[in-house]
């Protein structure tokens, strides 16, 4: 029960954030610095709508619980290019971020049952 609880917790908590970060991306005026800070870092400005699309869907897959354990992945995959981003262009203090939602990410997928330990 409480570890049920706690998987819940932290999959509305770690969703939503996501959700509210892929669409800071796609809107706006955060949505135009996002596209300079990607040109910065050598991606196509546009490649912020790929990566808003994926952290909102991805995001929202967290509350699914179907689809919750492909979700963390994708989103742990984003973080890990986030990580190694901000690595080779050494902004050390930016690796924070993903360090932190990577490992909340792992704990939450390491917590969630496979489908084979549910029956």
């Amino acid at each position: 029960m409480l570890r049920t609880a706690a998987i819940w917790t932290l999959a509305v908590v770690i969703g939503l954030l996501f959700v509210l970060v892929g669409w800071a991306k796609l809107a706006g005026p955060s949505g135009i610095g996002w596209a300079v800070r990607l040109s910065n870092w050598g991606y196509p400005a546009a490649s912020r709508y790929v990566l808003g699309g994926i952290e909102i869907l991805a995001g929202l897959g967290l509350l699914v619980p179907s689809l919750r354990r492909s979700a963390v992945v994708t989103l742990m995959v984003v973080m890990a290019g986030a990580l190694v981003t901000h690595l080779i262009h050494g902004e050390f203090v930016r690796l924070l971020p993903p360090l932190i939602l990577g490992g909340l990410l792992y704990g939450l997928y390491s917590w969630q049952p496979r489908a084979s330990q549910k029956a």
